[in-house]
């Protein structure tokens, strides 16, 4: 028995390597700290991975509509515990004004959450008739000052000098856009404060706070921002200007996925144009570049029911059109032609696929050309 016991002991001292043989130390400042140690890590993280379900397009319609509305119910319900949004908008608009080619009005909508949601909304001059309007999503990027400004700017028009809003103005579109927590006008507005100050958080911070402060309680980023598209389009659909059933949205980046989960949750958006921004979570992860994408994208515990795929899925029959670069390093390729290829699928069960386009640009990073704004307006003017 003793024997046993000695044999097992200098077993366990020849696996031990060299360097773990005991050291003295003439003090505790002489103990070495600790670096960065491969050796933790036994598995890689992209192998970590839930196994996402598979998005199983059915071989008919009749199939696809049957699920259909389950599906949509899983993608809210993921969404965490969103508040229902109020019945009746209500705006205060607190500044008017017109250029030569058109007049606008800025806002505040009641979300019924405790916020003001602020907004802009561009009127063509001199309609006849009802027009269509375009709900317009600005961009992250960590410009925090941008937000609903993003309109008023030439890019990606920057050649020629000509700000966004006016090629929307001059094709006869009303143009309605707000800010985003945390962005322009709701910058410092969030419920975090820099530590030991009485000074609100901007930027990254504040989105962080956001994040924590809606996790705790069940509710996701992205259905708070989500939430207030809505009503954006709530009060937008009330203008006696347009026509409700000729609404389109669009954004780049952030507006891009924005654009995404507001036209797959809400019918009455009728076409859509996404630019830059369709991430298969799953491929994007494998990358690591994790970081890239801001707080709003990380939709708590989606991965274990469902992909981006599932989300789009929801858009058909309705127009929809994705401009990407081939190397965007939020999207990576591969993930968005899958997502292609699924879209495709349920396009073909309503005999809808024209109504269904992607471009992509070769060798194009996360960016914007003056080629695919023109493309997009082209495409609200055909389905518009």
């Amino acid at each position: 028995m003793k024997f046993q016991k000695l044999a097992a002991a200098a077993l366990v001292l020849a696996l031990v390597p060299a360097a773990a043989t005991a050291q003295f130390y003439e003090s505790t400042e002489d103990i070495p700290l600790g670096e960065p140690d491969p050796n933790v890590v036994a598995i890689d993280w992209s192998e970590r991975l839930v196994d996402t379900p598979e998005l199983v397009v059915p071989d008919t319609l009749e199939e696809w509509e049957s699920e259909r509305p389950q599906i949509r119910d899983m993608v809210v319900e993921t969404l965490g515990n969103i508040p229902e949004r109020p019945e009746t908008v209500t705006c205060e608009t607190y500044m008017t004004g017109e250029t030569p080619i058109l007049t606008f009005e800025k806002f505040y909508l009641d979300n019924g959450y405790g916020d003001r949601i602020p907004g802009s909304i561009y009127i063509p001059k001199d309609l006849t008739e009802k027009a269509p309007a375009i709900l317009y999503l600005h961009y992250h990027g960590d410009e925090f000052e941008t937000g609903q400004n993003e309109l008023l700017f030439s890019w990606p028009l920057a050649d020629e000098g000509h700000p966004l809003l006016d090629e929307f103005i001059e094709r006869g579109y009303v143009v309605m856009v707000i800010d985003a927590y945390a962005f322009t006008t709701r910058s410092g507005m969030g419920p975090g404060y820099v530590p030991g100050t009485e000074e609100k958080e901007t930027g990254l911070a504040e989105e962080a706070s956001l994040y924590k402060y809606w996790t705790v309680q069940g509710i996701s980023y992205m259905g708070m921002i989500i939430r207030d598209d809505q009503i954006a389009l709530d009060y937008l659909s009330t203008r006696e200007e347009i026509d409700p059933e000729r609404i389109g949205v669009t954004g780049m980046s952030m507006g891009g996925t924005r654009a995404n989960w507001l036209t797959a949750l809400d019918e009455r958006v009728k076409a859509t144009v996404s630019v830059a921004c369709l991430t298969r979570m799953q491929d994007f992860i494998k990358t690591g570049n994790i970081k890239w994408h801001a707080f709003f994208n990380w939709v708590p515990g989606m991965l274990a029911k469902f992909d981006t795929e599932t989300v789009v899925s929801l858009i058909a029959p309705r127009p929809y059109m994705q401009l990407m670069g081939d190397q965007d390093i939020g999207s990576p390729v591969e993930g968005v032609r899958y997502i292609q290829e699924k879209m495709e699928e349920v396009y073909a069960l309503y005999d809808a696929i024209d109504n269904l386009e992607f471009h992509y640009y070769e060798g194009l990073e996360h960016d914007y050309l003056p080629e695919e704004f023109e493309l997009m307006l082209d495409y609200f003017d055909k389905h518009l």
